[in-house]
């Protein structure tokens, strides 16, 4: 599994600090557990002038300290998505074809950005059921076959009239996870061991105009796994904070502010500079 964060600003962003410097900083998170250390790669992405930018790194990031710092100083803009990772392997494929910058997040398609932490149990039916999509993915992880179907269903791709605001992505969002059981039911008796198609669709989106992050594990909740920095949290359960600036969603709090609040499984943030909404799957 992985740790990510994402942030929507009305200021530029301190990069050096939610990189490195916060007490719990995806630096710390990359390393605060040496059982489960995010050793197989990382990366951030932010919007400049209305373009993806992306830096990754397919070594562990507690080994890159340096090359994250100097990363952080090229960071321009209001938002930032950074993210470690521990990579899942739901097509048994040798470690070999799952280590690479190809494999690591953040992904970009158009002026959308991308991170998640979890599993898509069936990456290969769902690919399949891409359509022209499909054509865009370019290595072995399952969640850059979920950053494309999440595209598939995403409003303001297919339409212009559609507004990018709350009620047009949430229930994108919704038929997009319907989709996914269908195809699921066509394919599931192939998986006896699996009882749903993932373990964990907590991610984060943004165009640079907007902040999305979805908490989600499966409809059977957060589970038993505990947080990296929390022993007494959920593994799955994000945090948000919103201060004068915007939004900050993470995997764990990066800092002992108190304005931090747990997402309840299942939520929804659409954030924007200045607040957001909140939704219920």
């Amino acid at each position: 599994m992985c740790r990510l964060f994402g942030t929507i600003s009305t200021q530029p962003i301190d990069a050096q600090y939610l990189l490195c410097d916060a007490r719990k900083s995806l630096l710390y998170q990359s390393r605060v557990d040496r059982k489960r250390p995010q050793g197989d790669g990382w990366g951030i992405g932010w919007v400049e002038r209305g373009h993806p930018q992306i830096i990754k790194s397919s070594r562990p990031l507690y080994r890159e300290a340096g090359k994250l710092g100097r990363a952080a100083r090229r960071v321009k803009g209001k938002v930032l998505i950074g993210h470690v990772r521990w990579a899942s392997n739901p097509m048994k494929l040798p470690k070999k074809e799952l280590i690479g910058q190809t494999h690591t997040q953040p992904f970009a398609y158009r002026d959308w950005l991308f991170a998640h932490n979890g599993t898509l149990l069936i990456p290969k039916e769902v690919r399949a059921a891409l359509g022209p999509l499909e054509k865009h993915i370019q290595g072995n992880n399952d969640s850059e076959v979920l950053f494309y179907w999440l595209m598939k269903h995403w409003p303001a791709l297919t339409s212009n009239k559609v507004a990018l605001c709350g009620r047009p992505i949430y229930r994108a969002i919704q038929k997009s996870l319907k989709n996914l059981d269908a195809v699921w039911k066509q394919c599931r008796k192939k998986y006896p061991l699996y009882k749903y198609p993932y373990h964990g669709l907590n991610w984060v989106l943004t165009n640079g105009k907007i902040l999305v992050a979805m908490c989600y594990v499966n409809p059977g909740g957060f589970g038993k796994a505990r947080a990296l920095g929390r022993p007494r949290g959920p593994y799955y359960q994000l945090h948000r904070k919103l201060d004068s600036e915007g939004y900050l969603v993470a995997s764990e709090p990066l800092d002992d502010s108190p304005q931090w609040e747990k997402f309840h499984h299942g939520e929804i943030l659409i954030g924007h500079g200045a607040g957001g909404q909140l939704w219920r799957l």
